[in-house]
């Protein structure tokens, strides 16, 4: 609550326009679109590059006898992959957020005040139902993943066939493109005005989303070859529960300034 409360009155008060420096502050707000973009995007085109299946021996190991794993390898088939197009449920909080800041640089007060409750309730109240039905498909998924990897020879060799593989290195080269991409982000909007600093909300949710997607790399580089879809399946459940609590957060937090612009607007037709 304290995070979305500083959201709200980083909202209100925000910086002074004389101050800002606007082609920084413009140049980030692209700079963050592309990450979303990239996210949602790249995910896509990830998941329809082929890569080589596991390996024999890795099979073997889990105890699916060779030939018939043999028998049902794709070298074609699609990788799985949510990890990283579900930090696309996060960034674009933090996407919103910003475009809400930026909206408050070019109507005044009054106005702004109507304009950020309503759509603060619109926006958060569609992003906690699509984070909530998607965290409810990816927790589903995750327990058919586990539970035909463990269900071995028969279950396993279906796992292996649909899951078995992943393209480390080409989601490692996302990853870093996206962490670099929002370090420039953080520092065009610093440069454009520091006291965006003290947004305590915003600062908050770019360091959750940085940390998401560091962890998310290393659950990538760290578990054997046929577990990181698990992995990658997992993190992703956690990054969709992370983003439904903070809209749900922004969402009861935008509840006071509807209540105080209807008061507003009351009085000015009394």
């Amino acid at each position: 609550m304290a995070a979305a409360w500083s959201i709200r009155e980083g909202f209100r008060s925000g910086p002074d326009p004389d101050a800002l420096r606007r082609p920084f502050f413009y140049a980030a707000l692209v700079v963050f679109a592309v990450v979303v973009l990239a996210e949602v995007g790249m995910s896509l085109l990830l998941g329809q590059t082929a890569v080589e299946p596991v390996s024999a021996a890795d099979a073997n190991k889990l105890g699916v006898p060779l030939d018939v794993f043999r028998s049902l390898q794709r070298p074609g088939a699609d990788p799985p992959g949510a990890g990283i197009g579900f930090l696309a449920f996060l960034d674009g909080l933090l996407l919103f957020t910003v475009v809400m800041l930026g909206l408050s640089l070019i109507m005044d007060l009054r106005t702004y005040g109507r304009v950020q409750g309503i759509a603060t309730l619109i926006v958060t109240l569609l992003w906690v139902i699509a984070a909530f039905l998607t965290a409810m498909l990816a927790l589903a998924k995750l327990f058919l993943m586990i539970g035909l990897f463990v269900a071995a020879p028969f279950g396993t060799i279906a796992y292996l066939a649909l899951w078995g593989s992943f393209p480390k290195g080409q989601a490692a080269a996302i990853l870093g493109m996206l962490l670099v991409l929002k370090i420039v982000f953080a520092v065009l909007l610093i440069l454009s005005q520091p006291k965006f600093l003290k947004v305590t909300g915003l600062v908050v949710l770019l360091a959750v989303s940085v940390l998401l997607q560091v962890i998310l790399g290393i659950i990538h580089g760290f578990l054997p070859g046929p577990l990181v879809s698990i992995g990658d399946q997992f993190w992703a459940l956690i990054t969709v529960v992370v983003a439904l609590v903070w809209a749900l957060i922004m969402l009861i937090a935008s509840i006071p300034a509807i209540i105080n612009a209807l008061r507003v607007s009351g009085s000015a037709g009394d």
